[in-house]
């Protein structure tokens, strides 16, 4: 009995079989191809979890090469971010080829590294806005900012929490293993979350505003523009503006669990803004101080050497903080950087 010979001879006639199968053009004319949309949502779904995947990664390795580099433990809240936001696609994705026969392990991965995937950024935005604050704007606008930001954030972080205990896990037979929510919490997250936003963006161009509204001349080179988009303000403007636009477009895909690609390419934009929020004074002096693209020369445009006056108020502030008399919130953590000596006569902070 030659078993082997046989083996490979049905083998071979299979193969035939099938190839003669997929010739016929009635048989191929008869395939039902599955484009509903929510099959299309997850073949999109999963190439920008892919791709977010990627992003996570490399910014949870900068962030570490921050640390390491700069002694600069701000870089914490971006990698612990990016990490966890890295462990919870790497779940997705692993259950989406492997098809477990329970999704128990997917569920706790997925709870595990939701925990803090998001709030750092949201704690490190507070934290920014209410350094910026304590640079240009008095004592009382200080306190005030700073309270509200972090009031906002404690309120945003405990619906997220909240949000985070009730989500549930089942078998999808398209994707595999996928978690459910009931959605009690949801837009709670998302309208706080926004509100939280809305305020870091007017208390953003109230500093702007005030920062401007002494000048003597409009073709003055605004200087104190240029120091406050050091600050990292246009981080905080796009991670504002990305909060406010992409959180109703996940509102009006919530019904289709597919698209919840939304929040993954939230998630990146905000990791990648919270990285160059602590990034940017470095990525500055690499470029020998002539800055980092949009984000430091973006009003250079009005090009004068003509001097410029500010408010009583703003020489007030100019001067205490020259002097050394404010409260500096980071100078112990760039005490072993060296920065190379700008023209402003405003502190450059790096945090």
């Amino acid at each position: 009995m030659n078993y082997g010979n046989d083996t490979i001879v049905e083998f071979i006639d299979n193969i035939v079989k099938r190839e003669s199968n997929y010739s016929s053009q009635e048989t191929i004319e008869n395939v039902q191809f599955d484009n509903s949309s929510t099959v299309v949502a997850n073949r999109m779904g999963i190439i920008v979890i892919t791709l977010s995947w990627y992003f996570y990664g490399k910014y949870a390795l900068l962030s570490l090469l921050g640390i390491k580099r700069h002694k600069n433990y701000n870089f914490l809240f971006p990698m612990t971010a990016s990490l966890f936001a890295f462990v919870n696609n790497t779940g997705d994705l692993f259950f989406f080829i492997y098809r477990a026969s329970s999704c128990k392990v997917f569920y706790h991965i997925f709870v595990g590294s939701a925990t803090l995937n998001w709030a750092p950024i949201s704690w490190l935005q507070a934290y920014r806005l209410a350094v910026i604050s304590n640079i240009y704007l008095p004592k009382k606008g200080f306190y005030l900012v700073t309270a509200t930001t972090f009031t906002l954030s404690i309120v945003y972080c405990t619906f997220y929490f909240c949000n985070l205990s009730i989500f549930g896990y089942q078998f999808n037979p398209t994707t595999g293993c996928a978690v459910t929510n009931p959605g009690t919490y949801s837009y709670y997250v998302m309208v706080s979350d926004i509100v939280d936003s809305a305020f870091a963006f007017t208390a953003i161009c109230t500093l702007i505003y005030r920062s401007i509204k002494g000048l003597k001349e409009l073709n003055t080179r605004n200087q104190k523009l240029n120091d406050l988009v050091g600050q990292g303000v246009l981080e905080l403007l796009i991670i504002t503006l990305a909060k406010i636009i992409i959180y109703p477009l996940i509102a009006l895909t919530s019904k289709l669990p597919a698209l919840d690609i939304f929040w993954d390419i939230l998630s990146v934009i905000v990791i990648i803004c919270g990285y160059e929020l602590v990034n940017f004074p470095y990525s500055n002096n690499q470029n020998g101080g002539k800055g980092n693209g949009i984000t430091r020369n973006i009003f250079t445009f009005i090009e004068t050497s003509a001097n410029y006056s500010f408010s009583s108020n703003t020489n007030s502030k100019t001067s205490r903080l020259s002097s050394g008399s404010l409260k500096d919130t980071t100078r112990s953590y760039n005490k072993n950087e060296t920065t190379p000596a700008q023209p402003s006569t405003l502190k450059t902070e790096v945090v």
